[in-house]
């Protein structure tokens, strides 16, 4: 068992703080949050959780040896850096940050100081993902096409980053992750409707291109009528399809059937089985024993760095009008 401290208590901190107060591998759990009102919801929600009034006061705690950031992705960098400086063990949610320089001085600095650095690509995590993974690699699909995700919806939006560094970082994981690739080229283009004096994108159209023909599609808003959560992975001879907001039915099968000429008709589509435990869950529990076996996370900082290098590349994109190549 290990102490553990949550800085960040919004929407998104809250289901993080829930999760590591339920784990029995969790001692005490500490939260910080700049605001005085999710602070008292902590002690309301939680009063066994130890609230604090300074993120100092959990830096200079030698009795809290891990440190959960949940709060804007503008404050990742600062609060992590912080956080290794003191000489703590960091749980960074995407993206790890908003440049890839400051992502390397933290992936750099994490080595130096011998900290796990592990950042909150929660999809990882997903038990359907899991079983996308092991389908694509048993050759299940055959040669794999093109893949595509949508990740939509109306309502909250940032006004520091755009909706692509805010939602793309889940799309851009499970991509590279199924794949075991990384892109040549990266495309980006998008509208800026609900925030223009600040130049804030909030649909954007992403794509990714693979050695071997491969390409992704990306699409993401914060502008759009329907929530949508999906993945697509188009092969020769099967698709698989991940719907996250069933719960029933996460994951379909779809074969190809040739028919005369260049027809072709999808078969009848199987519900593949998915273990049934929530991601979150699995990935906080994973931060534990990480530490306590000091094993390398899933998720690590390179992975973080990776993702938030072609999320740069991307933006380059987005303001030129032109795709970017990236070198090695």
């Amino acid at each position: 068992m290990l102490n553990v401290a949550v800085v960040g208590a919004g929407n998104w901190g809250r289901k993080v703080i829930r999760n590591f107060y339920e784990l029995k591998e969790v001692d005490t759990l500490f939260c910080y949050d700049v605001n005085p009102s999710s602070r008292r919801w902590v002690k309301k929600n939680y009063p066994e959780v130890i609230t604090v009034t300074r993120y100092e006061d959990i830096l200079e705690n030698k009795e809290i040896p891990a440190v959960v950031i949940t709060t804007p992705a503008w404050t990742h960098f600062f609060l992590a850096r912080k956080a290794l400086n003191a000489g703590k063990h960091v749980f960074v949610e995407k993206p790890l940050t908003l440049k890839a320089e400051d992502a390397e001085f933290l992936v750099n600095l994490a080595k130096a100081k011998g900290k796990i650095l592990m950042v909150g690509h929660i999809l990882r995590y997903h038990p359907a993902v899991q079983v996308m993974k092991r389908i694509i690699d048993e050759g299940k699909l055959g040669r794999i096409y093109y893949t595509y995700s949508q990740r939509l919806n109306v309502g909250r939006v940032r006004e520091v980053e755009n909706v692509m560094w805010c939602l793309a970082p889940h799309d851009i994981s499970i991509v590279l992750y199924l794949l075991g690739k990384e892109p040549t080229r990266v495309s980006a283009c998008g509208g800026c409707f609900l925030q223009r004096e600040k130049s804030i994108e909030d649909v954007i159209f992403l794509n990714l291109t693979f050695e071997g023909g491969i390409f992704s599609h990306i699409h993401v808003s914060w502008f759009d009528p329907t929530r949508i959560r999906k993945t697509v992975v188009v092969g020769e001879e099967e698709v698989i399809v991940l719907n996250e907001l069933s719960s029933q039915e996460p994951l379909k099968l779809y074969t190809i059937k040739r028919k005369k000429g260049t027809d072709i008709a999808l078969g009848e589509a199987t519900l593949l089985s998915v273990p049934d435990y929530e991601p979150l869950k699995e990935e906080c529990l994973h931060f534990i024993r990480c530490i306590l076996t000091n094993t390398p996370p899933l998720t690590d900082g390179q992975e973080g760095l990776r993702v938030v290098k072609i999320l740069e590349m991307a933006q380059k994109s987005l303001k030129k009008g032109s795709p970017v190549k990236i070198t090695k």
